[in-house]
């Protein structure tokens, strides 16, 4: 029996050496030339390191170590199918077009939980991994007001700003979009149920995959990199229907990121009062973006 579509992409994302470049060269060079799995998989070494960029070990493990890798392939797919993840290309219908702007879209999203919420409004409030108390306080209130508005917060469950808002989310039992640095399982545990965020637990023991969404680009297993949280970053900042600043570092890249979804025509906001004159909001103000007063 042939792989499956689903199947196809989980097994190419865990061959070895395969970046996000390579994985988007294969997958838009296998729909030009309208090839199946099979009769990919059937093409000569020369061919798939001209054509489809294959990497050296990605071949050799093609060559190598194909049943293996199809066993770990069919028992992956069949853990995760079970547990209800759900995974998706750009090429998918389902794949949100936003992220299409940024300057390396993830080829691959895995999902889990309630996939609704990417739907409604969705506000990212930022903030840099040396927030202040004070930018710590005024990021809780922000999304204390935000959260009865029917906004969805989109946060993480690494560093002191995301942590914040990821707190207020569960605190007041709503539903929050959590974008990830890792993989699923590498987050969640093998049975996709422990709560990531540890503080989070007096509230929750567990995280609830139907008032939540968490996602990653990253593949099940993956564990922190040091490029993971920028990563991360520019997935929340593109992904989110609005964002908004609460205390960024000056020269920081909260700044380079905000600058680049203003060049996009995206609109980027900062909080103000008490915070305008933080210097690194400052200078994303200087770059064009929106004052953000909160409502009294």
């Amino acid at each position: 029996m042939g792989l499956t579509d689903r199947q196809w992409l989980l097994f190419l994302t865990l061959l070895p050496d395969m970046g996000r470049k390579t994985l988007r060269h294969v997958l838009e060079r296998q729909q030009v030339r309208r090839e199946t799995p099979a009769e990919i998989l059937r093409l000569p070494d020369d061919t798939l390191h001209a054509v489809y960029c294959l990497p050296p070990r990605a071949l050799r493990a093609l060559r190598e170590e194909y049943p293996a890798r199809m066993e770990e392939t069919e028992r992956l797919d069949a853990h995760l199918t079970r547990c209800g993840v759900r995974w998706l290309s750009f090429q998918d219908a389902a794949y949100p077009p936003a992220l299409e702007a940024m300057p390396e879209p993830p080829p691959v999203l895995f999902l889990y939980g309630n996939h609704a919420l990417l739907e409604g409004l969705t506000v990212a409030l930022l903030g840099s991994h040396t927030i202040s108390a004070q930018g710590l306080q005024a990021l809780e209130r922000l999304a204390e007001s935000l959260i009865p508005q029917g906004v969805t917060l989109l946060t993480s469950a690494t560093q002191p700003a995301y942590q914040r808002a990821l707190l207020c989310a569960v605190r007041n039992g709503a539903p929050y979009v959590l974008a990830l640095d890792k993989g699923l399982l590498r987050a969640f545990g093998d049975d996709l149920r422990r709560e990531p965020f540890k503080q989070a637990r007096i509230w929750q023991a567990e995280f609830d995959p139907a008032h939540a969404l968490a996602l990653s680009p990253f593949r099940p297993r993956d564990g922190w990199l040091a490029s993971s949280g920028r990563y991360r970053d520019a997935l929340i900042g593109y992904l989110a229907s609005a964002v908004i600043v609460v205390e960024a570092r000056p020269d920081g890249y909260i700044v380079q990121l905000c600058r680049e979804l203003l060049q996009h025509g995206r609109t980027v906001y900062v909080l103000t009062q008490p915070l305008e004159q933080a210097p690194g909001n400052r200078q994303i103000l200087e770059a064009g973006a929106t004052p953000f007063t909160p409502s009294a």
